[in-house]
């Protein structure tokens, strides 16, 4: 079924391709580039000395990097860090740069040293699917990416962040904006079905930065940055205590 509906939709780009073609390139002229955030990307209360029990990754695209917040502190991997070092010996590892596809973050994992993790928060598929990574390819990647945190680094607590609402992205126009969103939610849909048999990974949604599923809602909330495409501090805020709520000690 779901490959019924990757015809369906690429059928669709074919035909609003003059149209789809343009307006990216004028959402590219138009749009403003935020940095990613400064700060450090190590966090640890034990001063680097030793590795706690709570070893954290933080993995993946712009927004795992914190693009849309002033300083690390109020991007994802800041706040996971000021949260969870009030309870005891934390760090924190951040490994995430603007542009990465899920392609550039199974590079990334093969070569990091091999350490063990007991939580890593994946954040990718958004330049998936504006660079039209292929379904299939996408899949394996996903299972690449959960069989390498598990084997090497003995992470037994996977959390994939689903692709957020860009079905509802304000920075977009449409038809643009329906044919990216229809592509998210169907990578969403894909990985969902790859790691629903693996005991250590699960989805991770983040309902309230859903809201009412228009660019509208979305553009009033205030939870996402000037740029359109990437969350606020204020949404950096709901994703964190999501994800905390999934955490498991290893």
């Amino acid at each position: 079924m779901i490959y019924f509906k990757v015809l369906w939709l690429n059928a669709a780009i074919i035909l609003l391709l003059p149209i789809v073609f343009l307006q990216a390139l004028w959402v590219r002229r138009i749009t403003a580039v935020l940095p990613e955030p400064s700060g450090d990307r190590v966090l640890s209360s034990t001063g680097g000395k030793t590795v706690p029990k709570i070893n954290i990754l933080v993995i993946g695209d712009s927004a795992a990097a914190g693009v849309g917040a002033a300083t690390q502190e109020g991007a994802l991997a800041g706040l996971i860090y000021s949260s969870l070092s009030q309870r005891g010996p934390t760090r924190v590892l951040l490994h995430a740069k603007t542009g990465y596809k899920s392609e550039d973050v199974l590079n990334l994992l093969q070569q990091l040293p091999k350490q063990h993790f007991s939580t890593t928060l994946i954040s990718i598929g958004v330049n998936d699917v504006t660079k039209f990574v292929s379904l299939r390819r996408w899949q394996r990647n996903i299972s690449a990416i959960e069989s390498l945190l598990s084997q090497k680094f003995g992470c037994q607590n996977i959390l994939f962040t689903a692709l957020p609402p860009i079905h509802a992205f304000p920075a977009l126009p449409q038809p643009l904006r329906g044919l990216l969103g229809f592509r998210a939610f169907l990578l969403n849909k894909a990985m969902a079905a790859r790691i629903a048999s693996s005991p250590s990974s699960e989805m991770l949604y983040v309902r309230a930065l859903k809201l009412g599923g228009t660019a509208k809602d979305v553009k009033q909330s205030g939870l996402m940055a000037e740029d359109g495409f990437h969350p606020s501090s204020k949404g950096y805020d709901i994703w964190a205590r999501s994800a905390l709520t999934r955490f498991r000690s290893s």
